[in-house]
């Protein structure tokens, strides 16, 4: 049987990336409970979003990969968008390989935004970084938001205005897949 992908969307970032503040302006909450229910957000109309507010950069990625199955077990069969914050380690016990193959594994429609200015130094994903990260992804459309941040409060505003616009583009996005 045919039916439309949910959809699940992965911000990406290096450390310091300001990817928790990002998404805490994206989807106007000051904190997540990604095992209660699904939030709204009145700029994306009656849409659902779970938030899952832990990543690969907090705890080991053999740590990170129960909670995101549980995490999934749980709001795979509700009507409403997956959230994951993700940090871009390429080697390593924090290693995002082994996330991004489960992903690439799932039915979900996935899609990574790169956010490539950090906010809390100077450092950025290069085209490199995003290259060797688009290598490992074998199903799943990625999205950069380049927007220079670079500690500046009012950029940190404009980067979330400019992602929900993607969001809001995925969102009208319509995957068909055999289940």
């Amino acid at each position: 049987m045919f039916v439309n992908l949910h959809k699940l969307i992965a911000f990406v970032s290096i450390p310091n990336g300001g990817i928790y503040d990002t998404a805490h302006r994206v989807f106007e909450r000051s904190s997540f409970f990604p095992f209660k229910g699904p939030i709204t957000v009145p700029k994306f109309g009656s849409q659902r979003f779970a938030i899952l507010n832990l990543n690969n950069s907090r705890v080991y990625t053999r740590d990170y990969l129960p909670e995101l199955l549980r995490f999934i077990a749980i709001h795979e069969r509700t009507e409403c968008c997956l959230v994951l914050n993700l940090v871009l380690y390429d080697y390593g016990p924090h290693h995002i390989g082994p996330i991004v193959n489960r992903l690439n594994r799932s039915q979900f429609d996935v899609h990574y935004i790169i956010v490539s200015s950090n906010y809390g130094d100077n450092r950025i994903i290069t085209d490199e970084m995003t290259a060797n990260f688009a290598g490992m992804v074998q199903r799943g459309v990625i999205h950069v938001n380049d927007t220079l941040v670079r500690g500046a409060v009012i950029r940190l505003k404009q980067r979330a205005d400019e992602i929900s616009q993607m969001i809001k583009e995925i969102l009208k996005e319509r995957r068909i897949g055999y289940m």
